[in-house]
């Protein structure tokens, strides 16, 4: 061979080192895992990298482009093992990188046969490699410098604030906060949200980057002429260069209409907070106004008892007592739960199954801190309770029940169930995604409640069968 195995392995090392640094930077507030475990993680997996290139220059693959299949294929479960987000968008990262990279080679080779054709024509001599090195670097800077930072933007949002803990819950007797109790942080929200959202959107903008990446891979290795002798032809590395500074464009505008996506899709979330908010507030002024006129009453109706007992009226008494607290609302629960939160929003909305004649059963097992954002918690379950009592209300003959369940199961797992009765028929999409019966398009409860799961790992299962909606949830909490 026309090089030694040390300069396989020195070129092995310099295709591979560079973007696993790039990865690294561009990533490392998106990990699953802690630092450590992270790069302990990376080693194994860099060293296979370098192993699989190693052979493949050194002849031990029958062709030397399935080391361009296989490597891609394991940098995509790297990726996915060590990153949240969506699938979606580790292909579109990966793909990108992977054209530069190319840019890369085509550069560091012309570049090369300028200074030594015989060298050149070696492959894998030092200076290739060396030279290689030099433009990865600027290629790295490159795409740091023109895409990786907007994703870092993208995934940490600007206006994100710190969600402000609950100092209690009015409504068992415990301290209100400063301000007043709210269902939850109007701009509370998880570093990762927006990428969540736009999973669906990273489903098809990753093959952007994958036509031109199968561009290059025709380009390379159609025809007869040697790979390496293409690489010193000037035509191929402007012809490389402009598929990339052109692609470099679309991808900008890619990266631009997903953070379109997601401040619209924010802006909506901080609207339901706000409406939650809102329902907060006019839960506090009906427990309020109800506590006067209690207290008001209380006047004429210890006044009435005593008239009655004084005349021994006594099964008269016992009705007027009944007929009292069935009014005044006194035998309603006001602690579901321990946790604040979830306790707010079942305390709003039991009033309101009861307007509406829908038998109730709510069992709730949480502790104060499950290991869920008060805000997730508080939207999860207001999209769920309110979602029950609007197909409830549009029974007519039919007995209406709403059940809502929730308990932990072991240390970081929490279940929820919601099912409802109903009578006209939920709406669903061919895919079978269950739609609004207020709007076109998904129902935002339903969206919401989905974005809630995917940002915990989590599970949710929708079923309508038998005149039952059911929606079952399961979150892996950080308890």
């Amino acid at each position: 061979m026309p090089f030694t195995q040390w300069e396989c392995l020195l070129y092995s090392i310099v295709a591979i080192a560079p973007f696993m640094v790039l990865y690294y930077t561009a990533f490392r507030d998106e990990f699953r895992y802690s630092t450590r475990r992270t790069i302990l993680i990376l080693i194994p997996f860099t060293l296979v990298q370098i192993a699989i290139e190693f052979n493949a220059l050194y002849g031990y693959f029958p062709w030397i482009g399935l080391a361009d299949i296989i490597s891609p294929l394991l940098f995509i479960l790297l990726l996915r093992i060590i990153l949240r987000g969506p699938l979606g968008r580790i292909f579109f990262v990966l793909l990108v990188v992977c054209n530069f990279s190319n840019l890369a080679v085509s550069a560091a080779k012309y570049v090369e046969g300028l200074i030594s054709e015989s060298d050149a024509l070696k492959r894998y001599h030092w200076t290739y490699s060396c030279l290689l090195l030099f433009f990865e670097i600027l290629v790295c800077l490159f795409l740091w410098k023109t895409i990786f930072q907007d994703f870092r933007k993208g995934s940490r949002p600007e206006s994100a604030a710190s969600e402000q803990s609950y100092a209690g819950d009015g409504l068992s007797g415990e301290a209100l906060p400063e301000h007043g109790y709210r269902f939850s942080s109007v701009l509370g929200e998880k570093d990762e949200q927006e990428e969540e959202d736009n999973g669906p959107l990273w489903s098809y903008l990753f093959l952007v980057p994958a036509t031109f990446y199968l561009v290059w891979m025709y380009m390379f290795y159609q025809g007869s002429e040697p790979a390496v002798r293409k690489l010193m032809h000037l035509y191929y590395l402007v012809t490389i260069s402009a598929i990339d500074f052109g692609s470099l464009l679309v991808y900008r505008l890619i990266i631009r209409l997903v953070h379109d996506q997601a401040e619209k899709l924010a802006l909506r979330s901080q609207n339901y907070r706000l409406q939650l908010q809102a329902v907060q507030t006019q839960y506090l002024s009906d427990r309020i106004e109800n506590t006067r006129r209690i207290r008001h009453d209380m006047r004429h109706f210890l006044a009435t008892v005593e008239m009655m007992a004084n005349a021994g009226e006594w099964d008269q008494l016992r009705t007027y007592i009944a007929e009292t607290r069935s009014s005044s609302g006194i035998d309603e629960p006001l602690v579901f739960c321990d946790n604040a939160a979830v306790n707010a929003v079942l305390s709003y909305f039991a009033p309101k199954m009861k307007e509406n004649g829908i038998q109730s059963d709510i069992q709730i097992d949480m502790p104060r801190d499950p290991g869920i954002s008060s805000s997730d918690l508080s939207i999860l379950f207001a999209n769920l309770t309110e979602n029950a009592i609007e197909a409830c209300s549009h029974q007519a003959s039919t007995e209406r029940r709403i059940s809502i369940h929730s308990s932990c199961r072991g240390d970081n797992t929490l279940l929820i169930t919601c099912a409802n009765t109903f009578e006209i028929e939920p709406r669903t999409d061919k895919y079978g995604t269950y739609l609004s019966s207020k709007r076109q398009g998904c129902g935002i409860g339903i969206e919401s409640v989905r974005t809630i799961v995917r940002r915990y790992n989590g599970r949710c299962s929708i079923t309508a069968k038998d005149k039952i909606f059911t929606v079952r949830i399961m979150l892996l909490t950080n308890a």
